[in-house]
């Protein structure tokens, strides 16, 4: 063997990322413990580890980017020097006449846009569209990043 200080040192390696998984999993209940907790002990997971650590990191990945694919509706966007205070203005005429729906006004150099709603699915952006452009005719959908609804407990 040409390189044993590489097979090693990799080893090593590996075994210092399993440990830190480990810990920081340990101390954070996943959701097996937690559905065998609530079970009364009805309920037994009988897995390898790497399963219970890939849900944890996608858990872990989740909490910290809590948003998905989804759809927006773009209703204003420009630039200019009265771009500012249109765009404030779309935003707050938009959320007047549709309060139940999120309102998100970004600055993107040079232009202001301000987009509504979460939509998971086209066809619920297209819904909203409709009623949208009564009032709001340039108005239309784009792909983009969303905000997860809020459970219910």
């Amino acid at each position: 063997m040409k390189c044993p200080w590489l097979i090693a040192a990799m080893i090593f390696v590996c075994s210092g990322a399993m440990a830190q998984v480990d810990t920081t999993e340990a101390t954070a209940p996943d959701i097996f413990t937690q559905i065998e907790r609530e079970s009364h002990g009805n309920i037994r997971f009988h897995q390898d580890s790497l399963i219970r650590e890939l849900i944890f990191r996608h858990t872990l990945q989740n909490k910290q980017n809590p948003r998905i694919e989804g759809y927006r509706i773009r209703i204003y966007s420009d630039l200019g020097t009265h771009a500012r205070e249109e765009s404030e203005e779309y935003k707050t005429r938009f959320y007047e006449n549709y309060p139940d729906i999120p309102v998100y006004r970004e600055y993107v150099r040079p232009y202001y846009k301000v987009y509504v709603g979460d939509f998971r699915t086209k066809i619920e952006a297209i819904k909203s569209l409709k009623k949208i452009k009564r009032q709001f005719p340039s108005a239309f959908i784009i792909p983009d990043k969303i905000n997860l609804p809020a459970l219910d407990e």
